[in-house]
């Protein structure tokens, strides 16, 4: 009896150990899953957002701070936040997967966990991109119905994707600009 842990001393180990593993988790789930999942070959270019890994971030805090609690302190008001914490975390966590930018060879899809814009390349009016030496660029659409968007380019862009933009743009009769960004 002596040689086991006790409730406590096993919720504050998972919660460590869930606090050593959170910056693997955060920063490779939501990407190895919109690469897999939303995985097509038509993407051009697949970007995961920021706020996948923002939530996802939170998440996991609300189930390690949930298992901190219930080591100092377990009753039935600390077991019910414990399950309404937990349930938050796993649906943030769940939500955190779901959104993510892809620029196809027909359309530029925008999803996000309850909503879905869809911008088909023959809409696309004007493309300017901007660039600053030494740093990522941005890319900014116009639509026909003068809608605007703004894509900001990550590591996933190369110079095979920036070509294919500005093919893609050019053989749907879009003005495509590129210039420097003006500080």
């Amino acid at each position: 009896m002596l040689n086991e842990l006790s409730p406590n001393a096993k919720l504050f180990i998972i919660a460590i150990v869930l606090l050593l593993l959170l910056p693997f988790i955060v920063f490779l789930l939501p990407f190895t899953i919109s690469q897999t999942f939303y995985f097509s070959k038509d993407n051009i270019v697949l970007i995961t957002l920021t706020s996948n890994f923002t939530m996802l971030f939170l998440a996991i805090a609300f189930i390690i701070l949930t298992l901190i609690m219930l080591g100092f302190k377990r009753n039935k008001y600390t077991y019910l936040i414990s399950i309404i914490t937990i349930v938050s975390g796993l649906i943030l966590g769940y939500f955190s997967l779901l959104s993510y930018i892809a620029i196809q060879n027909t359309q530029i899809v925008f999803k996000e966990f309850h909503h879905q814009i869809t911008y088909e390349w023959q809409d696309i009016k004007e493309v300017i991109y901007e660039y600053e030496i030494g740093a990522a660029g941005t890319y900014y659409f116009q639509t026909n119905n003068n809608e605007k968007f703004v894509i900001r380019e990550n590591g996933q862009f190369g110079l095979d994707e920036k070509s294919a933009i500005y093919n893609l743009a050019n053989d749907n009769s879009a003005t495509f600009v590129e210039r420097e960004k003006v500080k």
